[in-house]
């Protein structure tokens, strides 16, 4: 089905034209930390007008939620306001409905003499016009960072529906949710395998066992099993080694497998309860979570089990971490003095600890954006659970959903 999407949506560079002397998009985009930019309203070019996901709109909403840049949205051009906002560059364009297909024209212009600086053409199905803006706002990332925009990414996360708990996916701002699971058994920890496949422990053969299926298709199997507990999958962003948690010899540890779940190794070896691995970016260490020191506690180690040490020490109780995409920050779920759940971070040798979200209610399992400038986390309050997005330094807190029905969150790459 992944390449059927692909032979539908398709980009293509038209017209395309770099003014550098009349505007330098280097020099430009150097002289922000957040990039001013304007976002005009694309209009049809026949009668078929859209009525939902209009493409200017996806656009705007895209580039304020990565929080580089600052976004004005007008109906049409509007020098003044444009002016007043110190906005050099500003989107518009057209699109044209027929036959339920789409095409979408989006132009990058100069906003003191409308010139235009970079023109795209996108072709598809109606039903991928989101995609197709998702994908144009990558590419104003990439223009003007030089960076992989997260536009295309997505969240699976257990989706609570009363006693029900099945895995789902959605984009990462909250729009095509879709479940993967749809049964009875409780399913958790979901955790994305590659870019089409995901694991999760799910009780559907009684006991938690840990189970690989397909995102595109909804085919699942048995992927590690035992007669105890199998959860908590994490996998290798370098070789796809899968990390989790299992009791197989009676006592929660951390072991790995390979992608097809053989060459079971045992990494930990204490009386403790281990679980939550994470691995780091380069794939060369793991944090988990172990409750060795009495309560549960962050803790660091090689990817073969060397050098196991305790990295978070700002409260009694921590769990979930989760590494970020550069390297240089754990972000785990820490209870405050009043018992509730706050998001913390901290270098990988446990300095530096800060705190970045405190919600009223519990804010829990962080997730990184793939590219590191984002951080997701659920607030559970009264009952509900939705998620939110942060920056790192605890700025621009946005709240992706209104559902009241997620847990356990996993960003995808890009």
């Amino acid at each position: 089905m992944r390449s059927a999407f692909f032979s539908l949506v398709f980009a293509a560079g038209f017209g395309t034209f770099l003014f550098a002397e009349a505007f330098d998009l280097e020099v430009y985009a150097s002289k922000f930390d957040s990039i001013p930019i304007g976002v005009v309203d694309f209009t049809s070019k026949n009668k078929n007008i859209l009525k939902k996901d209009l493409p200017g709109d996806v656009i705007a909403a895209d580039l304020d939620f990565c929080g580089r840049f600052i976004v004005v949205k007008k109906p049409s051009f509007d020098s003044t306001v444009f002016a007043d906002s110190g906005i050099g560059i500003y989107i518009d364009g057209e699109y044209e409905v027929s036959n339920r297909k789409i095409v979408i024209e989006c132009f990058l212009r100069d906003a003191a003499n409308r010139e235009l600086i970079i023109g795209k053409k996108y072709k598809g199905e109606l039903k991928f016009c989101r995609s197709m803006a998702h994908r144009y706002s990558n590419e104003i990332v990439e223009m003007l960072f030089g960076d992989r925009g997260i536009f295309e990414s997505r969240f699976l996360f257990v989706r609570m529906e009363g006693k029900k708990k099945n895995i789902a996916i959605m984009d990462f701002d909250g729009f095509n949710r879709s479940n993967l699971t749809n049964n009875d058994y409780i399913n958790i920890f979901p955790a994305f395998g590659d870019k089409s496949t995901v694991i999760w422990t799910s009780f559907r053969n009684g006991t938690p066992d840990l189970f690989r299926g397909s995102i595109y298709s909804g085919a699942s199997k048995l992927f590690v099993s035992s007669k105890g507990v199998e959860t908590s999958a994490d996998v290798s962003p370098i070789d796809g080694t899968v990390a989790y948690a299992s009791s197989r010899k009676g006592n929660l540890d951390i072991y790995t497998c390979r992608p097809d779940g053989s060459a079971t190794r045992r990494l930990t070896m204490h009386y403790g309860v281990d679980t939550s691995p994470s691995w780091s970016p380069n794939g060369y260490q793991i944090a988990f979570t172990s409750d060795r020191s009495g309560n549960p506690q962050i803790y660091v180690m090689d990817a073969d089990g060397a050098n196991q040490r305790r990295i978070s020490f700002n409260s009694k109780y921590a769990d979930s971490p989760a590494w970020s995409p550069k390297g240089d920050r754990v972000a785990y779920m820490s209870m405050a003095e009043n018992g509730r759940f706050t998001i913390w971070m901290t270098a990988p040798d446990g300095s530096d600890p800060v705190q970045i979200a405190s919600l009223n209610g519990n804010n829990e399992y962080p997730t990184w954006s793939p590219d590191g400038s984002l951080l997701a986390f659920v607030n559970s309050y009264g009952g509900r659970g939705d998620l939110y997005v942060i920056k790192p330094n605890g700025s621009r807190v946005r709240r992706i959903t209104s559902t009241g029905d997620v847990k356990m969150p996993d960003w995808s790459g890009f």
